[in-house]
């Protein structure tokens, strides 16, 4: 649980602007529903701010707290000055003294590094053509509907997510009692439609199909279905055919990690499939409270740790943490506990743990003493993924 405490944390400084010398304040400004404004101000005038948005992410068996980073801003008269820096710093030095395990962002290239943030995630997406589209053959047992407003049916379609995303890495959790809707598609500005395919009147799949797509393209930021349902994919697939035609598309694109049924479905009538990844931009993240983190995701670690036995002490610039395993069971303490070391930086350890990094590649890269192969078992690569709609 975040220790969020409501009161206004505030740094000073003086900075000499020309002949004078202006009083600098950091500080939390507003905590409202779940976000943090952190602004950094010069002689009582806002200048540089950001927003931390108190967010959880699916961890396999496990959730995780994270502070996630959106908004950041600062006056073009104040750039250049290190005001942003000042914003940056003390946020992360608030969350840190809140307990906060993780923070992430989706930021501009090659400015968080500084920051000690890595890229956590790729951008993934799937093409198809109309006319390859126009092959998919679906039965009628499923009634699928067009839906204009973007909070239709919200805790079916949260509560069909969860099953279909619990042992996703990174993906949000969307709690079906207060998951509002879709804020957003693929595009900021605003909210999309809703595909939904109905069974005797229970939703079983949906698509979030953008409201005011490109000229040529549809983009669809999402798609499930009950149970990876083949079926139910073929009939959102067919529907989405007859929106395209009406809208005059020639193509369809679909924002799915690669490891996404869908994508097996859409193979079989021909498709185009694309990966990126960033070198230092986008989806970016850093460990803020390494053995909070681990003691977080303990659930999932004895899942992974089954027949896995030893330690590693995993050590980073202000922080260092041994962690034991014993088929199934799970020991997270502070301090060296094992001859078994590796030394890593705030955003490597976070593309470790979230499975970014082949972590054999990863080892390879940085100071290891001992065996610290433990760490490929406990932390193997997957495709950690923050989908359109929950992006922030």
């Amino acid at each position: 649980m975040l220790k969020v405490n409501m009161r206004p944390v505030s740094a000073y400084q003086r900075v000499e602007e020309g002949s004078a010398i202006m009083p600098v304040k950091c500080e939390v400004i507003e905590n409202k529903d779940g976000t943090h404004r952190v602004q950094t101000s010069v002689d009582g005038r806002g200048v540089s701010w950001l927003t931390i948005i108190d967010l959880k992410m699916h961890y396999g068996a496990s959730k995780v707290d994270v502070g996630g980073i959106a908004g950041v801003y600062t006056e073009r008269e104040f750039r250049g000055k290190g005001y942003s820096r000042r914003t940056m710093n003390h946020a992360l030095e608030w969350m840190r003294s809140r307990e906060y395990p993780l923070t992430a962002l989706f930021g501009i290239h090659e400015y968080y590094h500084r920051y000690s943030f890595a890229t956590f995630m790729g951008e993934h997406r799937a093409r198809i053509s109309l006319r390859n589209l126009s092959r998919v053959e679906a039965s009628d047992e499923c009634r699928v509907v067009l839906h204009d407003e973007p909070d239709y049916r919200p805790e079916e379609i949260a509560r069909l997510y969860e099953e279909t995303n619990m042992d996703r890495i990174a993906s949000r959790v969307r709690g079906p009692g207060s998951w509002k809707g879709f804020r957003k598609g693929v595009a900021w500005g605003h909210s999309p439609r809703v595909l939904v395919a109905e069974e005797h009147g229970r939703v079983v799949g949906y698509a979030v199909v953008e409201r005011w797509p490109p000229p040529d393209e549809l983009p669809i930021a999402e798609v499930n279905a009950l149970n990876h349902n083949y079926r139910v994919y073929r009939s959102l697939l067919k529907e989405i055919y007859q929106i395209m035609v009406e809208d005059l598309k020639t193509s369809a694109v679909f924002y799915v990690p690669p490891d996404h049924p869908l994508v097996d479905v859409l193979k079989t009538y021909g498709c185009r499939f694309e990966s990126s990844y960033p070198w230092k931009g986008d989806g970016m993240a850093r460990v803020l409270n390494l053995k909070l983190l681990l003691t977080s995701i303990e659930t999932e670690l004895r899942r992974r740790s089954k027949g896995v036995r030893g330690a590693v002490c995993i050590k980073l610039p202000d922080e260092t943490v041994t962690l034991t395993v014993d088929d199934g069971s799970v020991e997270v303490k502070e301090g060296i506990h094992t001859v078994n070391v590796v030394k890593l930086r705030y955003g490597e350890v976070a593309q470790l743990i979230l499975g970014y990094r082949e972590p054999y590649e990863l080892l390879s890269t940085v100071e290891t003493h001992g065996n610290v192969g433990i760490l490929a078992k406990l932390f193997p690569r997957r495709i950690p993924y923050v989908w359109q709609p929950d992006r922030w």
